[in-house]
This record gives C-alpha cells, sequence and structure tokens, in this order.
C-alpha cells in the first residue's frame, strides 16, 4: 500500500495549499481517495468553518468510497468541532486504509483519530513526507504548540546590508514583490511599527496576487498614530489593530477614543517608557484570533523581535545596489548597533556580506542554528526556524532549516 504513497501525499499536500489564506486559524487540509492505484475522488478544506477535506473528498466519490484508500496530510478529526468528526465518515464510507503525513499537533487530540480508526479496523500508515507536512502547516503547529502567532520576518536590503538610506522606493524587483504579496494574502496580518506608518503610509494589501487582504496590526507604544494615520485601504474586511501602552491611553485619552470610533481595535499593555512586551502582545494577538504574522517593518521592530527570540522565519531579499548608508535589518536608531541575527553580520557567495550571527559553521553540518539572545526558554525551541536569502529577482540563494524540510515549491509557497 505504501507503495507510491509518497507521490499521492505530494498530490494531498498541492490540494491542500489551495486553502491558504481561508482556512486560519484551523490547518490546510488535502485528501485523495485511491482505489487500485488510481485516484478516484479528492477534496480540501477551502475555508474556516467549512467542510473539512476528509467530507469533501467522499462527496465528491458519490458512494464510491467503500474499500479505497484515503490519503490525507494529517490526522482525521475524532472529535465535535464546527463539524462533525471525519472519523466516523470515513467509517461509515467503508474506507479499509488511511494514510496520514502528521498527527494533530494538539497534545489534547493527538492521536486521538488514529486510535479510532484503528479500533474500527482501518489500517493506519502514519509519517509519509511528515517533515512537508509540517512545514506546509507551520503557522499552525506555532501557535498550537506556542499559544502565540507564527513570525515571519521579511526584509528588503542592499548589497551592503541596508534597509533604509537608497534614492528608490523599491529595491527589488516585481517578481519578488509579487512574492510578499502572496505571503500577505497566505498570513493572517502584517505587522508594522507605528514610524512605518508615519514614513511611507503603506497599504499592506494584497494587489499583484489574487487574494484576501490581511488584517493589519501596529505597533506604537507612544499612541503617536490617529484616526487618519490608521485608515488602511483594501477590497475586503480587515481589522485594524493598534498595540500601545496603557499610560498612552491615559495621556490620549482624546486620541484613543477617537480611534475606537473609526474601528480600530486598540490593545494596551503595561510597558517599560512605551516599549511594549511583545511576548505579551502576541499572546493577546492570538487570543484575538491572529495566527499567522508577516512583519514588514522597520529595524527596530526587527531588532525586539530578534532579541526576544520571537522570530520563526525570516526572509530576506538582496538588491544589486550599495547604498553606504542607512539601517541595517536589526539595528534599533536608539543603539545605531546590531541585534543578536542583524543582517550587517550576512556573506552570501558575492563575498559583499558578512554571515549573520545566527548562522554558523560547525563540523559537517553546512548550517547550524543558534536563537537570538534574551529568547525565553519556550520561544528558543522555535525562534529562526527558517532562514531564506533571496536575490532581487525573488530566486533563492541560500536556504536554512533548524529542521530539515524537502518540499521546495511548498517552501516558496507556490
Amino acid at each position: 500500500m505504501t507503495k507510491g504513497a509518497g507521490n499521492f501525499m505530494r498530490e494531498c499536500l498541492l490540494l491542500a495549499l489551495r486553502g491558504a489564506g481561508r482556512v486560519s486559524p484551523n490547518p490546510m487540509v488535502g485528501a485523495l481517495l485511491v482505489k487500485g492505484r488510481k485516484v478516484v475522488s479528492w477534496g480540501w478544506h477551502h475555508e474556516f468553518g467549512g467542510t473539512h477535506a476528509e467530507v469533501d473528498c467522499l462527496r465528491r466519490a458519490h458512494g464510491g468510497a467503500r474499500g479505497a484508500t484515503l490519503y490525507v496530510n494529517l490526522e482525521p478529526c475524532s472529535h465535535h468541532g464546527k463539524t462533525p468528526p471525519c472519523t466516523e465518515a470515513l467509517i461509515e464510507a467503508g474506507i479499509r486504509h488511511v494514510v496520514i503525513a502528521m498527527r494533530d499537533p494538539n497534545p489534547l487530540v493527538s492521536g486521538c483519530g488514529v486510535k479510532r480508526l484503528r479500533g474500527a479496523g482501518i489500517e493506519v500508515v502514519e509519517g509519509i513526507l511528515k517533515d512537508e507536512a509540517r512545514f506546509l502547516n507551520r503557522f499552525f503547529c506555532t501557535h498550537i504548540l506556542s499559544a502565540r502567532p507564527y513570525v515571519h520576518v521579511k526584509v528588503a536590503e542592499s548589497l551592503d546590508g541596508r534597509i533604509t538610506g537608497g534614492n528608490s522606493r523599491w529595491i527589488t524587483s516585481l517578481p519578488s514583490r509579487r512574492l510578499v504579496h502572496r505571503w500577505r494574502a497566505m498570513h493572517d496580518a502584517v505587522l508594522v511599527g507605528a514610524g512605518t506608518v508615519l514614513a511611507d503610509r503603506p497599504s499592506l494589501t494584497v494587489r499583484l496576487v489574487r487574494g484576501r487582504d490581511p488584517h493589519v496590526v501596529v505597533l506604537d507604544g507612544e499612541l503617536r498614530l490617529g484616526a487618519e494615520e490608521c485608515r488602511f485601504a483594501g477590497r475586503s474586511r480587515r481589522r485594524i489593530i493598534l498595540c500601545t501602552s496603557s499610560e498612552a491611553v491615559r495621556r490620549h485619552g482624546a486620541r484613543a477614543r477617537a480611534l475606537a470610533r473609526a474601528g480600530v481595535e486598540l490593545l494596551a499593555f503595561p510597558s517599560r517608557r512605551g516599549v511594549l512586551d511583545l511576548d505579551l502582545v502576541l499572546a493577546e494577538l492570538y487570543n484575538t484570533g491572529i495566527g499567522s504574522i508577516l512583519v514588514e517593518g522597520g529595524a527596530g521592530v526587527n531588532a525586539r523581535l530578534s532579541e526576544a527570540g520571537l522570530i520563526d522565519e525570516f526572509s530576506s531579499f538582496i538588491a544589486p545596489a550599495i547604498h553606504g548608508r542607512g539601517l541595517g535589518a536589526f539595528e534599533s536608531v536608539e543603539s545605531r548597533s546590531p541585534a543578536p541575527g542583524g543582517s550587517r553580520n550576512r556573506e552570501i557567495a558575492s563575498g559583499l556580506h558578512r554571515k549573520p550571527a545566527f548562522l554558523s559553521r560547525e563540523g559537517r553540518n553546512p548550517v547550524s542554528f543558534r536563537s537570538p539572545a534574551s529568547a525565553s526558554g519556550k520561544n528558543k525551541a522555535v525562534a529562526m526556524r527558517t532562514i531564506t536569502v533571496y536575490n532581487s529577482g525573488g530566486d533563492v540563494l541560500i536556504r536554512a532549516f533548524r529542521e530539515k524540510y524537502r518540499f521546495t515549491d511548498l517552501q516558496l509557497g507556490s
């Protein structure tokens, strides 16, 4: 039964990817029904609250599922949620074999679906393309296990490691920007700092690919932004969440009330001189339903996330230009010194960069990871899991993983 299972599971992963940006906070799931090595039906989880992939697949089979093998990239659920248990639908349909890539990462239910299926006499095979399946649902795995959103930091920088200081608005190409817009559509929210909003007035919409506009999260510990600055255009309904300090809300009460009237969600946190505790911020964003964040903020935001060990994925686009001045990707304006993992320490094949602090070569391992300083014990386990360096055209120059993944197309999010 496992002969050719990898190819069938790969199709499940591609089917699952169709739900990207639509199913959160649920995982992306695809299912394939096979009889005699022939695909007879397929399905995927289309949107949050909708039919699960397994049931979608069974419906397309029109009663022809008895005796078939079901391939699915995530363990079928065995509990009642917004929909009935998928395990019961599979048992009732007469499925003979089930092949899964990975168990549900939620420790409260992990293994329950497998146990229920085996108890009903269905043969279950596990672990087919497990690494690829975990990478596909990295957002889901992180927010389930860490109770915070997955954090993906994206920067565009010059050959000398500067994200500011150039004369052009864009330092990368259209293919690179199209890839970033695809990422926006896949993440629940885009996060920026108040300084970026004041300097650039970004729209943070999805324009170059098809997809829904992400929610917007703004870090503004001093409550510098007013209602006008927090107007972000978009085709679809989106939440605007402004994270500030409790002290700033008391000091600027009228501004806070105006923001609330404009529909901005204000989240107030204790702070130290206007600097927010990002662990608290991410935990509260998770509680409000944000499961993944694409960070497009400035160097200050990047530095603070790095220092806190809260970056799961880092993507850098290298443009063929030398600025000679400006800030590095992890360099705070106040200190003018790079935080751990700063892009000023990057080395690529051209020799014009130095290696980033979070990458080091040790022994025979091509790349090993060191988590940024000041990370808490819990977050060290997931910080800086994936690092990718692109050229200005969006082509991969360097990719390194804490864990081993092998599905290049899914890594690129295509």
